[in-house]
């Protein structure tokens, strides 16, 4: 828990940073060709940089110490779909004839790295539905690209800039990350039966209002 709260802390630390860099763009399109502002998609865009600042800061820190670095010579990766059900029935305290170990289990560890994993894309899915507009095909790839991206960082050791891996790639945290940017399409496509369309909180520019005004005076 130390270590999930330092890494957020972290990422967080590093936001304004790149919420500069990333948004101020974001706003110069928005007056420069689209001639509108919405301050929906700039909060949004500074609410999804936080977001994936933390994420990579969750699967990437804290980096090994170099005593540790020295010691990382190879690459691992778990190629076996559903493992992590072997994992719980290990770990976990469920026994299948105790039904009052059903909820208890819920708590264990690997219990809640599945359901974290799944939880941990869901904000990605939800933002690439209402923010972008995708369809369910393309939240699904694109969260898929995602988390592989990150699982190719971490069975690298941070894209080779060490020798080995410090942190587990597994096909099932490639699954349930999918799965949460699914869920967050499907929680998103719910949520705008009841909120409007983003593009209802355009605001004209002031400039683009003093055109229009010239052109009926004309």
């Amino acid at each position: 828990m130390n270590t999930l709260i330092t890494s957020i802390i972290l990422g967080l630390s590093n936001f304004p940073f790149f919420a500069v860099i990333f948004t101020l763009p974001i706003l110069a399109i928005q007056l420069l060709i689209f001639k509108k502002l919405n301050f929906v998609r700039i909060l949004m865009s500074y609410g999804m940089i936080a977001y994936i600042s933390c994420l990579l800061a969750l699967v990437f820190f804290p980096l090994p110490s170099p005593e540790v670095a020295a010691t990382l010579h190879s690459h691992y990766i778990q190629l076996i779909p559903f493992h992590f059900i072997a994992d719980i029935v290990k770990e976990s305290t469920f026994v299948l004839s105790s039904p009052r170990t059903y909820v208890t289990c819920l708590f264990d560890d690997a219990v809640l790295q599945v359901v974290f994993n799944v939880l941990m894309t869901v904000p990605f899915g939800m933002f690439l539905t209402y923010y972008c507009g995708m369809n369910k095909k393309k939240v699904i790839l694109l969260t898929f690209a995602l988390t592989t991206f990150i699982e190719i960082g971490q069975l690298t050791g941070l894209f080779f800039i060490y020798k080995g891996s410090y942190r587990f790639c597994d096909v099932d945290d490639l699954m349930a990350n999918t799965l949460g940017g699914y869920l967050g399409f499907q929680l998103m496509t719910f949520a705008e039966k009841f909120v409007p369309a983003i593009d209802a909180f355009d605001v004209k520019s002031v400039g683009h209002t003093g055109h229009k005004n010239h052109s009926l005076q004309m």
